[in-house]
Order: structure tokens, then sequence, then C-alpha cells
């Protein structure tokens, strides 16, 4: 998003990578070049990155890629040796290194973070100006979305029909409600914050990590139950009893995503039960924490349910209810 402010510099709006739609960089391996910094002397607010002449708005996208602490920088039209003779400056806090890379006329500057940050940038008279800033002194509202599915059980998946079925694709169910419920949280004034999907290369404890990190008033995960008993269905809850928060903690978040999941859906609440100890999410949280099943897929009802887009629809707008309910207590 850009506009133009009254002393005529662009302010430029950062993006999560999964918002930006820009392809992946293809930097072939070991095409990466260190950047130079430079330190100015004197106290500055800002990261200051010179750009070549004739750079405008338009030439410029940034990531923020939160889970891997990396803040990216497109820059269409740069000349494929500016950034080996021209140094970075400014406020260099919070950044442990520097890289860049060429593809054709674009340039990609890559930042390694201390912490997760957000950033204010600012293009003005060929300079462009980045201040890190902690996420909590820009929202006032902040949760953690992390969506999981269960592992494998070859047998337990029973077909709708006797014809062979392929079992349901967790990951996609999963990842597609957390999907929905973004979009209902769209200008809610509650900043979310996804952690990827429990098939995805991070880490439990890193998805922890980031949650405790950026001071989550809570930290949702929403997953998919299967049990080796083909009856079982309803929603259900995990928590960890172990982390005690007063007033509105672990407990009051698990039972206000099964009611209001469970009420949306016109399903069966089948309550809250302790996280397993090998369950790192959970255990590793230091904020209001809970993993919310969602269905079980080894049902045979509640699996075709849960592959109905409009049954999907009804499970985002349960949790985005816990979600404002838990705001108003």
């Amino acid at each position: 998003m850009l506009f133009y402010a009254e002393h005529k510099a662009i302010v430029i709006g950062d993006a999560s990578l999964e918002e930006t739609g820009k392809e992946a960089f293809q930097a072939g391996e070991g095409q990466e070049q260190p950047l130079r910094f430079r330190q100015n002397g004197e106290e500055a607010s800002a990261l200051c990155i010179p750009l070549e002449a004739g750079i405008k708005a338009e030439n410029i996208t940034i990531e923020n890629h939160y889970m891997e602490r990396q803040f990216w920088i497109y820059i269409e039209g740069t000349s494929p040796d500016y950034y080996a003779k021209e140094a970075i400056s400014g406020n260099i806090t919070g950044i442990e290194e520097g890289n860049y890379a060429y593809a054709g006329d674009t340039v990609l500057l890559k930042f390694g973070l201390d912490s997760v940050y957000e950033c204010k940038s600012v293009l003005e008279e060929s300079k462009l100006y980045i201040e890190f800033v902690p996420p909590r002194e820009v929202y006032d509202k902040i949760i953690v979305v992390d969506a999981d599915a269960p592992e494998s059980k070859e047998d337990s998946f029973v077909p709708a029909t006797e014809e062979p079925a392929e079992k349901p694709d967790g990951k996609e169910i999963t990842d597609d409600i957390v999907k929905r419920l973004r979009q209902l949280l769209n200008g809610s004034g509650i900043k979310v914050y996804y952690t990827g999907s429990g098939t995805d290369e991070v880490s439990a404890a890193d998805r922890a990590a980031f949650a405790n990190t950026v001071g989550a008033d809570m930290f949702i995960s929403i997953r998919l139950n299967e049990g080796e008993d083909k009856a079982l269905y309803g929603i259900e809850a995990l928590y960890n009893a172990e982390y005690f928060i007063p007033d509105f903690g672990n407990v009051e978040l698990a039972d206000s995503l099964v009611r209001h999941v469970a009420t949306s859906v016109s399903g069966r609440g089948n309550g809250l039960f302790l996280a397993e100890e090998t369950d790192i999410l959970l255990k590793e949280a230091k904020v209001p924490a809970a993993a919310v099943l969602v269905g079980y897929i080894s049902n045979q009802q509640e699996s075709i349910l849960l592959q109905r887009e409009d049954y999907r629809d009804r499970i985002a707008n349960g949790l985005y209810q816990a979600i404002l309910a838990a705001y108003e207590e």
C-alpha cells in the first residue's frame, strides 16, 4: 500500500510472505554475497538503504518472513554491481547479517534479524529508510494461529463408500480453516500471525517460541483428530495444566474454543483434555495456548463434513467467535 505524505516521502507498507504473491527469487547456490554495512557515527532511528537513481516505489517489494526472522527486499532495475559498491548505513540494531543476490535486473536484499519485528518503510531521495519495531509497539491485540494435522494412521480411515478412496488431506483441511479464519479477522483490529503447518519444517518448539516472542494474547493450534474407534466424533481441546495464567489462561481458552466451535457447527463438544508430555507446542508456550481438535477424520460422517467448504466456514466462524469472546472478558 503506497501513499504520499506531506513531505513527499513515499511510505511502503511491508507484507508477510504469504500476502505478497510474489514468485520466489530463484538465486542459485553460492550467488549470495554479503552486504556492506557502515556506521554513521551518529544516532539514527532507521536503517538506510541507498537506491540506484530512478528506483520508484513500484519497483520495491518487501516481504517479512516472520518465522525465519528474515526481512527480504526485492528491488527491480538495479545494476548487478550496485550493492558491491554501496553500503547499508543508519541504525543496524537488530540485524545479525545481510546478503544480496541478483536475478536479471532484480536484486534481493536479505536481512537476518535477532527477533521478530514489524517495519515502517519510507522512500525518500533515492534512499529507503526502514525502522524495525517490536510487534507489541504496533498492535494492541495479537494472536498466533497454528495449523496441524494428525500423524498418519494407515488403517484408521474409513471411506464413505465401499469403493477405494483416498484419505483426506489433513494439512489441506486445517490450512483452509486457518485461511477462512484470517478472512473473518480482517479489519477486526487483531493482528494475526500464522506459524505454518505441522508438516512444515518449522519445529513445534520454534512455533511455540514465536508465540512467546511476539507476546501473543492467544496461541491457537487447529488440528484434526483420529482414532482407532471409528465411532468417535466431536470437538475437543487440549491444554497444558502445568502453565497457569490467572483470569484467562490455557483452560479458559480451551473451553471457549470447544463451546463456540461446537455451537457453530451444531456438533458435539467432548470437552477438554490434558496435553501429553510429547506435545511440545503446548508445553513450551508461555502465553494462553490451546489446541482445538475440530473433528475426527477417522469417523466416516465427520470426515465427509470436514471436506465440505460450508462446514469449514462454520468451524472458522466458531473460532472467530471464541477469539472475540476472549477479548470481551
